[in-house]
């Protein structure tokens, strides 16, 4: 695995045309996406993964979020933009000894396009997996052409 300190050491002295800011830099980029803080959102949201699929038909959005329970989640619609939030895990009744899944509440924004039916909007929960179908408007759908080539 990649280690910070690896490429850091007398860098600045070997290449002068980027000096200390490159190093500076580099470094602050190695710590955001080697320690972690990456995977957290503002303050107290943590990142949660997300998959957006698409067919003929219908947009598919999977958000993957292990530990939690069905009635957490809020998804809605206002004015073009897909919500999706989870409330706070609260199991004060567990005493941990170690705990990596930080559990926390989040909130997850899209942007709808015109295609999207907001009325025919499905969403289900299983095996940790929160699903939204989001129907397309099949007369607003902008079908692919094939241009000849002269």
């Amino acid at each position: 695995m990649f280690k910070r300190d690896h490429y850091s050491s007398g860098y600045s002295n070997q290449n002068r045309f980027c000096g200390q800011h490159f190093k500076d830099r580099f470094e602050k980029f190695q710590q955001h996406f080697f320690e972690g803080e990456a995977g957290q959102r503002g303050e107290g949201q943590q990142f949660v993964p997300v998959n957006i699929s698409e067919n003929s038909e219908f947009y598919e959005v999977q958000v993957f979020a292990a530990g939690r329970k069905k009635e957490q989640f809020q998804v809605s619609i206002n004015e073009g933009i897909l919500t999706i939030s989870c409330t706070e895990n609260a199991n004060d009744a567990v005493a941990y000894i170690y705990k990596e899944h930080l559990g926390t509440a989040f909130e997850r924004e899209f942007q709808l396009n015109e295609q999207v039916l907001t009325d025919n909007v499905h969403a289900s929960f299983e095996d940790g997996v929160l699903t939204v179908i989001l129907p397309k408007d099949l007369d607003k759908v902008k079908r692919p052409q094939e241009v000849i080539i002269d």
